[in-house]
């Protein structure tokens, strides 16, 4: 079955639109960090991610941190494709779980975090980023780089963007980007 691209969020549940046109419910968690985010766990790596969303239930998982250069290089060695815009795990790289579910997707993700005035007020926005690729994510990257964004120190790059302009930005690395604004704490 390939997915399309079209899903809409419910918290921690998508519903995912097949070729067919059929609404498809899955669990899923979008908003995670890789171990080149700041105060994270070293074993925020995909064998770790992978046993962890199959002891939960989850069906996708984010592999966060896709502007980060060395995590992208990571990924590309750990995951293969599984069908158009996922990704999993390379069998050989599986940690023993006692608790099978299906088979674990992941979906390239990441948060850009935006600190900016507007309106004589400061803005804080965690913007979650979904791309389809990893070529996408390497475009994505070069394009913040060469505004200015700080890809290689944090798996979580700030700017003083508006979302608004993050977004034209996204779009103008990838048409099929996804981006959802999250409010900062």
């Amino acid at each position: 079955m390939s997915v399309r691209f079209t899903f809409c969020i419910f918290f921690d549940m998508m519903l995912a639109l097949d070729n067919k046109g059929v609404f498809i419910m899955f669990i899923a968690d979008l908003h995670i960090h890789s171990k080149y985010a700041r105060a994270t766990s070293k074993e925020c790596v995909p064998e770790f991610l992978d046993m962890w969303a199959r002891k939960k239930g989850l069906d996708l998982i984010g592999t966060g941190d896709l502007t980060h250069p060395v995590w992208r290089d990571e990924l590309r060695e750990k995951l293969e494709p599984a069908q158009e815009g996922l990704y999993r795990l390379k069998k050989e790289l599986k940690l023993d779980c006692p608790v099978e579910n299906s088979e674990t997707r992941f979906i390239l993700t990441g948060e850009i975090s935006s600190i900016y005035k507007k309106n004589g007020r400061v803005r804080k926005i965690h913007n979650v980023v979904i791309l389809p690729s990893i070529e996408a994510a390497d475009s994505l990257a070069a394009r913040l780089e060469s505004i200015g964004a700080n890809i290689r120190s944090d798996g979580r790059p700030i700017l003083g963007l508006d979302s608004r302009d993050l977004l034209v930005t996204d779009l103008l690395s990838d048409s099929s980007v996804f981006l959802d604004l999250v409010g900062a704490t």
